[in-house]
């Protein structure tokens, strides 16, 4: 009994992707390997295909867990959701959005239209095997208040290697009649991006009108993002992309996840650590409590 509330408590331990701090601020860690693929899907609320696949997509991603992580840009026409960040993404490598759906994968347009579930998965393979190499980076994000703080301490760009990072809204939920498409929420929608250099050089930026970027003078390649005074930094994620860029292409070497979403509930200043502290001491009491009720049912059986 001992053992399993042990191996439970460290279980628990080893899931903690965040931690809230005394003074109100929440670090959160990054999830994935370095061979997660970056799934880039150009999409539209006004787009009838897009409202058709969208659950297939969705449910793709949640059954290949770390294997992909998946940023939904909207064109400037999308009146709801447009922003430039689609655009400059397809201008990387020279291409321009004629249709949506349109799927690029680690820098490279797989497919563009209509898609199923194999036609994912065979895109998916082919882009987990044309990776060269795997490039591993852990990434932190603080979050404070309406700020939201990313570093990469342990990254060194080299060459011409560039650190791109989206802030995507996890769920957008619209009123209803108020998508073309149908559609009463959208997943993973693009909000903001940056791509710095190895010298911090600001390369693009897109964000939206009541936000701010600041870039500390460090060696961490960070950045904070100050937020509407109005807006949750946790219904936000960060999708972090170390890229290569070549000569009329663009290369995704690896990506990673950094969920600030659907972590509400410790904003109340309850640390993960705290309860896996809690669930050592429960397991403690319980084996010592057990191990003297063993004592005395053998105290017992010597004096009858």
């Amino acid at each position: 009994m001992r053992v399993l509330a042990v191996l439970f408590s460290i279980t628990i331990l080893a899931s903690v992707s965040s931690v809230a701090s005394p003074d109100g601020t929440m670090r959160f860690y990054s999830e994935g390997s370095g061979a997660t693929v970056l799934i880039e899907e150009h999409t539209a609320t006004y787009c009838q295909t897009c409202a058709q696949i969208d659950p297939v997509v969705i449910n793709f991603l949640e059954e290949n867990g770390n294997r992909a992580v998946r940023v939904a840009l909207h064109p400037p026409a999308d009146e709801l959701l447009g922003t430039g960040i689609s655009p400059h993404r397809l201008s990387l490598s020279g291409e321009n959005l004629s249709v949506t759906p349109t799927f690029v994968m680690d820098g490279n347009l797989v497919s563009q239209g209509y898609v199923d579930r194999t036609d994912l998965q065979l895109n998916l393979r082919s882009a987990e095997l044309e990776k060269n190499g795997i490039h591993s980076f852990g990434v932190e994000a603080i979050v404070s208040n309406n700020t939201i703080r990313l570093s990469t301490s342990d990254l060194e760009l080299e060459g011409s290697q560039v650190l791109t990072v989206f802030v995507v809204e996890s769920i957008v939920v619209h009123d209803p009649g108020a998508s073309m498409n149908g559609l009463d929420q959208n997943r993973d929608v693009a909000r903001a991006m940056i791509s710095i250099d190895g010298e911090d050089n600001l390369l693009a930026e897109f964000l939206p009108v009541n936000w701010e970027a600041v870039y500390p003078d460090s060696n961490d390649h960070s950045v904070e993002f100050h937020l509407g005074s109005d807006e949750d930094p946790l219904s936000f994620d960060l999708v972090i992309s170390l890229e290569r860029r070549d000569e009329g292409s663009n290369t995704v070497l690896s990506s990673a996840i950094v969920r600030l979403s659907g972590t509400g509930g410790n904003s109340s200043g309850i640390s993960p650590l705290l309860i896996v502290s809690c669930l050592g001491v429960a397991s403690t009491a319980a084996f010592v409590a057990q191990s003297r009720k063993r004592g005395n049912q053998h105290n017992s059986s010597q004096h009858p």
